[in-house]
């Protein structure tokens, strides 16, 4: 039998996601409104591939038209929100919870995408397969970034 150990790089990686994570949690229920619903946030992962910058979202359970996606103006978040409903029949003949670990309600997440990526924003793609909302942030041409010259005014 083989064990896979996990370098200490993977370790800290994966205890600081949970850290900001738990402290995003956090601060969501302690700057909550009174008489607000609860919000939560769903898992989201982010990479960038040759040509595009991808966001992948855990959507299970929500329905498309339901889900909002938007770009901030200076293109440095990607912020998502919806809302994930339960059936009164899924609540039906229920009197008490062992565990509750899956969120119903609205939703919010605010992405920050990285600063060295640029976005070509009028190609924004978004789809939802098999419980995932996958977001494709093509990146803007390398030569659209670049200033181009103006021939020069001729002399009349």
């Amino acid at each position: 039998m083989e064990i896979l150990l996990k370098s200490y790089e993977d370790m800290f990686d994966e205890l600081d996601r949970e850290l900001r994570r738990l402290s995003d949690e956090t601060l969501m229920h302690m700057f909550r409104l009174p008489g607000s619903e609860e919000v939560w946030s769903p898992r989201v992962d982010v990479y960038e591939t040759s040509d595009t910058l991808v966001v992948k979202v855990a959507a299970a359970g929500l329905r498309p038209n339901e889900i909002e996606v938007s770009l901030s103006a200076d293109n440095k978040h990607l912020t998502v929100r919806g809302v994930r409903t339960e059936t009164s029949g899924d609540r039906k003949g229920r009197i008490r919870y062992y565990q509750m670990e899956i969120y119903f309600g609205p939703f919010e997440r605010i992405v920050p995408l990285p600063p060295h990526v640029k976005i070509d924003k009028d190609r924004l793609n978004a789809s939802y397969d098999q419980g995932f909302l996958k977001i494709t942030l093509p990146k803007l041409a390398e030569d659209a970034e670049k200033v181009r010259r103006v021939v020069p005014v001729g002399e009349e």
